[in-house]
């Protein structure tokens, strides 16, 4: 039995360019519920660019049984935006961070997430468990 090789990346990356993700029906419904819980908001053009690319390469993947990453893309076509791709995973310096809030530019901090600041207006729960005994009330049994 022959063990069959994979195809190369460069022709995976092709295949991958020229797949309808425009027109596939599937793709399109996952990406307005992801567009609709407002992933994009806030995001600058490059930022939302490497997000739509990732939501590509993980239907691709999915639908293809490929395991191609970012990085092949950008290995293959260097108009392809890998400076933000790299900055988005970079970890930032205490300094960077400590600039960022300092300018007020916490929407660039990344995986930084906006909680409001207001209380939880839903009642608390009732409890469901039965009250502890006290030492006496046990010694008494």
């Amino acid at each position: 039995m022959e063990q069959q090789m994979p195809p190369p990346v460069v022709d995976v990356v092709k295949l991958f360019r020229d797949y309808p993700f425009s027109t596939d029906e599937m793709y399109q419904q996952g990406l307005a519920s992801i567009v609709a819980d407002g992933v994009l908001e806030g995001k600058t053009e490059t930022e939302k660019e490497v997000i739509l690319r990732k939501t590509e390469l993980f239907y691709f993947n999915r639908i293809t049984g490929h395991a191609l990453t970012l990085e092949n893309i950008c290995e293959t076509d260097p108009t392809t935006t890998s400076a933000s791709a790299a900055d988005e995973s970079r970890t930032l310096t205490f300094a960077e961070l400590k600039d960022l809030i300092e300018e007020g530019k916490t929407d660039q901090i990344p995986n930084n997430k906006y909680i409001p600041e207001a209380i939880n207006e839903a009642p608390p729960s009732e409890s469901q468990a039965p009250s502890r005994k006290k030492p006496w009330e046990i010694a008494a049994e």
